[in-house]
Parts: structure tokens; sequence; C-alpha cells
């Protein structure tokens, strides 16, 4: 009777062992689909935040090469950048540019003339195409040579100087920014700073469409935030 005792009472320990293992295992393997859904919730929202929700996230980027004109005469001139300009938007939903500025400074004379894009294509290009606000869908690129021409109120009459030299550039981007947006859903763009230098100036290269090229030292491109 004992050895059947010892028997049932064996039997019944190897029992809850078993039951108390797959109870153990059963909570492992959900606490793992649990986890496993909880990453997944998270790629989903941020899939969604970044395919839907993000605002218009504006960068321009300049090649290392741009083109500086003055149709008019070194007594009277009128200053003209032209700099192929690609813009993009890294962000989900669409935004526009409104009017874009360039701010030139010598770094000689400490003075910062102000530009701002009047017309679209490379200088000469007939008839001219005036600068019209562009309008960028979430994950989308905008390119064109955009001519810079100084402000109506500028008073600095000439930034570049005669001798060879190099220069500071600025531009900054305006956008369309409803103003009940709230503060995550508002357009964000950065100044894009960079530098250029150029030779001698020789008005003879002036002529009709002619223009005098600028360039990086680096030759490099400049872009927001880099």
């Amino acid at each position: 009777m004992g050895f059947f005792r010892r028997n049932k009472a064996d039997q019944f320990i190897n029992e809850a062992v078993d039951q108390a293992r797959g109870a153990s295992e059963i909570s492992h393997a959900g606490l793992f689909a649990t986890i496993i859904s909880a990453f997944a919730l998270m790629f989903s929202g941020y899939s969604f935040y970044e395919t839907v929700v993000r605002s218009a996230d504006f960068a321009a980027y300049v090649p290392p090469r741009i083109a500086y004109t003055d149709p008019n005469s070194p007594e009277h001139p009128l200053e003209v950048f032209i700099v192929p300009l690609t813009l993009a938007n890294d962000g989900a939903r669409t935004g526009t540019v409104l009017s874009i500025d360039l701010n030139v400074t010598n770094p000689r004379t400490g003075k910062t003339k102000r530009f701002y894009a009047a017309h679209l294509g490379t200088w000469g290009q007939s008839p001219k195409t005036p600068f019209m606000p562009v309008a960028l869908l979430g994950k989308t690129s905008y390119s064109r040579p955009m001519q810079f021409v100084p402000r109506a109120d500028e008073k600095i009459n000439r930034i570049l100087d005669f001798e060879a030299g190099d220069y500071e550039f600025e531009l900054q981007l305006n956008t369309a920014s409803p103003d009940n947006a709230l503060p995550f859903l508002k357009p964000k763009n950065s100044p894009l700073r960079f530098s250029m230098q150029t030779h001698k100036m020789n008005y003879l290269r002036f002529n009709k469409t002619g223009t005098q090229a600028m360039w990086s030292k680096d030759a490099r491109p400049a872009a927001t935030g880099k």
C-alpha cells in the first residue's frame, strides 16, 4: 500500500510541476506577443506621423558654382546673382515658399547687401519668367536657376570688390504659415549659409548675356543644416 501511495504522490507532484511549467511558458509567450504588439503600434504611429501628420520641413541646396553679372556699368551697377537652387520638402504636409531672400556680405568691409529672387532661369533667358510662390507636396523637391536682384529699398550701391575675394551668403525661405496652426504643424525652415569666391572683376565678361563665375573653396554643394 505504501508503494502505491508513493507512486500517486509522485504522479501528483509531476503533474503540478508540468502545469506550473506550462503556465510559465504561456506567460512568457504572452509577454513576448505584448512586446511585439507594442513595437508594431509604435512603428505604425511613427509611420503615420511621417507620412500624414509631419509639418512641411524645408531644405535648400546650392551647388558649388553660381554666377554674378552686372548688366549696367561700374559707375551705376545693377548686381545680379544667378543661383541654381533646389528646394525640398522633407515633411509630409504641403508647404509653400512665398519668396526667397539672399543677403551677401563682404567680409572686408563688413557690409551686407539684400537681394530677392525676382526671376527664374539662366541670365539672358528670354522672355523673363517672374518668380512665383512654390507649393511643394510632402517628400518632393523643386530645382530651378534663380536670379537675385537688389531690393528696391537697398542703399548699398555695390557689394563685390573689383579685386578677387571671398563673400558670405545667407539664403532665407519665406514660407506660408497659418496663424492658427498648432506649433508642431507649422512649417520648418532655417537659413542656408555658404561662402563663395570669385576672381578679379572684368566688365568685358558682362556683354549681353555674359556672367562671372563664383565658386566654393572646397568644391562642395551647400545644404541647409550641413
